[in-house]
């Protein structure tokens, strides 16, 4: 009899993850089934996708509170479609918001439930630490200090080393990238990262855009995604020295010489390819109040400087976001010396990061019973 799983993602980075755990589970045995909620990297690899990326990708308590309606749609569609589909467990990857609810329910209806990427209650909503031990069967994490913290809590997790290295191990530069885009060979690259959303494009977008015009000795690569369309960026593109770049994230960070990046993901991608950045962060006004309240026991936004303990990367967040404060981030990036020194940091993150196999492999191991 075929195994099933039903598997849930809701956000680019988690359609990345889900699609690379997938083909390796596939590796192992492949006549599994997968249904449920990804983006098309996951739909590739072979999941019957049934709600998109595109529409669950919602930031912020007053954006999620705006959506309520459609986002409460999306909890009846998973829970129609598992008791449809009989899956052998739940498989989940971030997108804690969502999620958490989800394995709440699937769990009192008897049905095994994996978490891949763990919520960080580390952070804030330390209230959700007992319902991890309650609903979770497994928790997988993949940053260094998260065992022990959860070790502490009476949860057992997994650590199974950052997904990213895996994601970044099979790039392949594109070999006409310089060409396709008409980009002078000797110019100075800066990798523009304003977001995946099209919240953090309204948010991103304007204070860096005085920086860019007035910059015009810089080539801008913007980096955007194909399945989100922003008048923003139409907006921009115009400019002589801006390219907007669809679906090649790596491709821009493989040939930048700097970055403005919004935390998240994309600053820890920089930082195994790299890239000296400085990172900017912005969500709206209210849902900043909320997080300042709930969020505790860390002092910075970026990956790479949760994990050494340290500002190695210059955080500009919220009102610091000002073209004037770019514009200064960006020439010291630029200067062969900081470079040298975070650099330097960024070997330690990775190593930090690292560990012998790919955590799809581990963790799809973990579940198939190896």
């Amino acid at each position: 009899m075929k195994r099933k799983f039903y598997i849930i993602a809701g956000e680019a980075s988690g359609d990345m993850y889900g699609s690379s755990l997938v083909e390796s589970m596939l590796k192992i045995d492949p006549d599994i089934r997968f249904k449920g909620f990804g983006g098309e990297k996951m739909k590739k690899s072979g999941v019957d996708i049934s709600v998109g990326i595109d529409k669950l990708a919602i930031m912020g308590f007053l954006e999620v509170l705006m959506n309520l309606r459609r986002i409460l749609s999306y909890f009846r569609k998973a829970k129609s479609e598992i008791l449809q589909f009989q899956p052998d467990a739940l498989i989940l990857i971030d997108y804690p918001g969502f999620n958490m609810r989800m394995a709440e329910w699937a769990k009192k209806r008897g049905l095994k439930v994996y978490y891949y990427i763990a919520p960080m209650v580390w952070a804030w909503g330390k209230k959700r630490i007992p319902k991890i031990k309650a609903y979770i069967d497994k928790l997988f994490v993949i940053l260094p200090f998260e065992k022990e913290f959860f070790k502490t809590h009476g949860i057992d997790a997994v650590y199974v080393g950052n997904p990213l290295l895996e994601e970044i191990s099979k790039f392949r530069s594109d070999p006409v990238f310089f060409d396709k885009y008409n980009i002078p060979t000797g110019s100075v690259k800066v990798a523009f990262f304003p977001g995946s959303r099209v919240a953090e494009l309204k948010s991103n977008i304007d204070p860096v855009l005085p920086v860019i015009e007035k910059s015009k000795d810089k080539i801008f690569l913007v980096a955007a995604r194909s399945d989100i369309k922003s008048k923003l960026l139409t907006r921009i593109s115009h400019l002589d020295n801006v390219r907007i770049i669809y679906d090649q994230n790596y491709d821009i960070l493989n040939v930048a010489d700097a970055g403005i990046i919004k935390s998240g993901t994309a600053s820890l991608e920089a930082v195994i390819f790299k890239l000296p950045h400085v990172v900017i962060y912005k969500i709206s006004y209210i849902s900043h109040l909320i997080i300042k309240k709930v969020v505790t026991g860390i002092k910075f936004a970026s990956l790479i400087n949760i994990i050494l303990g340290k500002e190695v990367v210059t955080e500009l967040l919220q009102e610091q976001i000002s073209p004037q404060n770019v514009d200064k981030e960006l020439c010291r990036v630029l200067t062969p010396s900081i470079r040298d020194e975070m650099i330097n940091e960024f070997e330690k993150c990775k190593l930090a990061i690292k560990i012998e196999k790919f955590p799809s492999e581990l963790v799809a191991e973990y579940i198939m019973g190896y």
